[in-house]
């Protein structure tokens, strides 16, 4: 069976993603997959659609239709060999997160090593950030109590995999987003060098609180609400850490869904507070010790992903997210307490 991509894929960045899926091996690997192990039949016509690039991987949803209908999975090809991330969704169902439990994350289906090729379950239902767009107040906030009960299981339970984060290891990565709000000019280059300082200043010393498995990228939209099924996706930048890192990264995204949509930086704090809440309900007593300090690193994470985005308000925006992190740090009064 032969690929057929959307339009708006046919563009030069993604044209090594395509060749992967139109490789003879991958049709291969289809077609026994939808006889043999998914039960589907025949293929008879595939379609593919990218829904998210990142420079070194490329999340494609993938359709194929057999004489029963169309069905669709989730695949993910990689530019180098991401086996891990494979195998540890592996071993996260296995450890309770499997697709009948009401806290998961996608079913796995196969690593095709010699392809850089995952292929997984494509989770039914709509993600929180649509709900946060698109829903009324009650079902907002039902959706951030269940954000914050997954992640909340998830540290509590998940077992410990990948490399260990050394977060002093990662200042240099971290000056270089400075540098490049920097390069905007005033007032966005003293506030860029302030917080940096400031996060400097404060950083958690290694080993202050004891590490468990984290997301690494959780967001709104990473996590799908499947009837009572929460599920999350995109395990990609898993590692052990902080807890508090997970945490800020989630409630920094729901401000910037917040600033970007709606133009209004606190319009879904309510719906913020109640995931921390749910989090800090059923949680590590401890894992919100460094919120504050995360909090702010990830709002100089954000401004430096405005710095060089081409939105007509990016620099606005990057603006607001220096202002918010030094508030952050500002909260913390000189230690690191939730926020």
């Amino acid at each position: 069976m032969k690929v057929e991509f959307a339009a708006a894929d046919m563009t030069e960045r993604l044209a090594p993603f395509r060749a992967v899926l139109d490789h003879a091996g991958f049709a291969d690997a289809l077609d026994r997959l939808c006889a043999a192990e998914w039960r589907w039949g025949t293929g008879q016509e595939v379609r593919a659609r990218a829904l998210k690039w990142h420079g070194d991987r490329c999340t494609f949803e993938i359709a194929v239709r057999t004489e029963d209908g169309w069905h669709s999975v989730i695949g993910k090809v990689y530019t180098g060999d991401r086996s891990d991330i494979f195998q540890t969704m592996l071993a996260l169902g296995q450890a309770g997160f499997g697709p009948e439990a009401d806290f998961s994350i996608a079913q796995p289906f196969v690593y095709l090593a010699s392809l850089g090729v995952r292929l997984e379950e494509k989770v039914q239902g709509p993600s929180a950030k649509e709900i946060f767009l698109n829903g009324g107040p009650v079902p907002q906030l039902a959706a951030s109590e269940r954000c914050g009960q997954w992640l909340a299981f998830f540290h509590r339970t998940a077992p410990p995999r990948g490399h260990v984060a050394d977060l002093a290891a990662e200042f240099s990565r971290y000056r270089y987003w400075t540098d490049v709000i920097t390069r905007l000019g005033e007032p966005l280059a003293s506030k860029a060098e302030r917080l940096i300082r400031r996060l400097e200043a404060v950083a958690p010393a290694s080993g202050a609180i004891a590490g468990c498995m984290g997301h690494g990228s959780y967001i709104p939209e990473h996590v799908i609400l499947s009837g009572r099924r929460t599920a999350t996706i995109d395990l990609d930048d898993y590692d052990v850490g902080d807890p508090g890192r997970d945490v800020a990264w989630f409630s920094v995204s729901l401000r910037r869904l917040a600033l970007k949509h709606l133009g209004l930086l606190h319009a879904f704090d309510g719906a913020g507070e109640r995931f921390r809440e749910a989090y800090r309900a059923s949680g590590r007593g401890d894992a919100v010790t460094n919120v504050a300090f995360y909090t702010a690193l990830e709002c100089l994470h954000g401004a430096k992903r405005d710095a060089v985005s081409q939105a007509p308000r990016a620099r606005e925006w990057a603006d607001v997210m220096l202002d918010e992190g030094l508030q952050a740090l500002d909260s913390a009064r000189g230690r690191m307490v939730k926020v």
